[in-house]
């Protein structure tokens, strides 16, 4: 695929005289390997040359559609699926983050299973950026009135990079020989999928309370804007082969663990199976199936749990970043 890609790009390219600078900055940025295969005329060499990067840079839908726009100036546009695999490729994505840090105690007593977080609805006008939350600062943000971030795509999502903050209670009195690792640890963190009642799309306008990423579907009142349906109506009793991630076995330090997910990953092997399992995470967590079936609109719920009596989720801060692709 690679050289066929390469070899049309190429033939699409080379009789005409070189783009404009901006346009060959642009695409060596999104797509280098493709572009350093393109002619260029000895006097234009300077302008093709890709500007010096001081920082991560993270595309809006407007700066991926424009870079779109560009493919369509070659003599033989690129066909829309081809772009797609070179956007995809390149990694060329709009995001939205959310970050928040506040403490949550989860067990039997206080309630074994905690809602954390909910992310803002993916793929949505007005939720791209870093966005921070906090339970004491209460604010509202301006959703849809746009159709710019979907590309009429129903399953977006491309990536999800969790990073989590947090320990248990720091002891144990079974299991002892496990102290330090992940095995017989009955504290994690899991995600699931709750879809926005009434459903959102990029031209609704709606206002999003920052409450909502706090509150849990349950208790949510009538007067909410919106209301959530859960994918999942229960937890699971322990940490399963889909759990998110566990923390360390009676370990009191707060500890970062960070889990990515893609929606190019597939059923691991035996090994990876048991490599994951080693860092406390579930053996099948990583098959891929939760990004591949988010749809427009769909928000991922992070949940803060914990099972049977002494032990103690601690939750302390959580940051979640989406990708989708535009």
């Amino acid at each position: 695929m690679t050289s066929a890609i390469m070899h049309y790009v190429r033939r699409c390219t080379g009789p005409k005289p070189p783009p404009p600078s901006s346009f060959l900055r642009l695409l060596y940025l999104v797509v280098g390997r493709w572009t350093r295969a393109m002619p260029v005329q000895p006097s234009q060499v300077a302008e093709a040359v890709a500007p010096v990067l001081t920082g991560r840079y993270l595309p809006t839908a407007q700066d991926i559609l424009t870079v779109r726009s560009y493919f369509l100036l070659l003599r033989k546009p690129l066909c829309y699926e081809l772009v797609d695999i070179i956007l995809d490729e390149a990694c060329y994505w709009a995001h939205s983050t959310v970050e928040v840090e506040y403490p949550v105690r989860a067990n039997i007593w206080n309630g074994k299973d905690r809602m954390y977080l909910r992310t803002l609805p993916l793929a949505i006008p007005g939720t791209e950026g870093d966005f921070v939350f906090s339970p004491q600062d209460v604010k509202e943000i301006h959703l849809g009135g746009s159709d710019l971030s979907t590309h009429e795509r129903l399953h977006p999502c491309r990536r999800i990079v969790f990073e989590l903050w947090s320990h248990d209670q720091g002891w144990s009195t079974v299991d002892t020989g496990h102290q330090g690792t992940y095995q017989g640890s009955y504290t994690w963190w899991d995600a699931s999928v709750e879809t926005a009642q009434p459903e959102i799309t990029g031209n609704t306008e709606i206002s999003w309370p920052s409450s909502l990423v706090f509150a849990d579907a349950r208790e949510i009142t009538n007067g909410s804007p919106v209301q959530f349906h859960q994918h999942e109506q229960c937890r699971p009793p322990t940490p399963n082969e889909r759990s998110l991630q566990r923390n360390l076995h009676a370990h009191y330090e707060t500890r970062l663990h960070t889990v990515e997910w893609s929606y190019v990953d597939g059923i691991p092997s035996v090994a990876d199976q048991q490599v994951l399992d080693s860092c406390g995470r579930g053996p099948l967590s990583a098959d891929g199936n939760f990004v591949r079936n988010l749809k427009v609109g769909d928000c991922i719920a992070l949940w803060a749990s914990a099972r049977f009596p002494g032990w103690d989720m601690h939750a302390e801060k959580a940051k979640i970043s989406v990708y989708w692709a535009v």
